[in-house]
């Protein structure tokens, strides 16, 4: 196979495939270089992201744990029940809530049903309905014992202080 190129032509073309492959040789180690200092400064922060997330994941389990933990009872802290071993009605009970409220202290039926069912909780059934309260609450108003703070109106429930 015999070329028609001559010599000066092939030197030409081989010097000048030559160049262009330094050229790009050069342009690759550029990059290779940047790219070299990328991956570096990415790795260093992968490092330092992933050690925190390790240290917060740590810390989220410890909390949790610590949060899920009972409070210690205090005996003296917390009064004895002083109707422990009789029955009370849910007028007492409704009553007992109320006596335990500060003379200045608004509340409603809403209030006083949550503390009801908390409070008594070992002796109801099921809890008390928030109806029931209200009917008792006005019991107490009727009574002289409670004085209306707010009327109820729908959707808004009525508002009582001690008398």
């Amino acid at each position: 196979m015999a070329s028609s190129l001559s010599l000066d032509q092939i030197v030409s073309r081989l010097e000048q495939q030559i160049a262009f492959h330094r050229e790009r040789e050069a342009y690759h180690a550029e990059q290779e270089g940047a790219h070299r200092d990328q991956r570096a400064l990415h790795a260093a922060e992968l490092e330092t992201l992933t050690q925190n997330l390790e240290a917060l994941k740590a810390i989220g389990a410890t909390a949790a744990s610590l949060a899920s933990r009972s409070l210690p009872t205090d005996p003296a802290a917390s009064p004895a029940d002083p109707d422990a071993g009789r029955p009370l009605t849910v007028s007492q009970m409704v009553a007992r809530v109320v006596e335990a409220r500060g003379p200045e202290e608004v509340f409603g039926p809403n209030l006083v049903t949550q503390e009801l069912n908390r409070r008594y909780q070992d002796r109801l059934r099921r809890p008390v309905p928030e109806r029931v309260v209200s009917v008792n609450l006005r019991r107490l108003l009727d009574a002289g014992r409670l004085r209306a703070v707010r009327k109820g109106r729908p959707h808004h429930e009525a508002l009582f202080a001690r008398a």
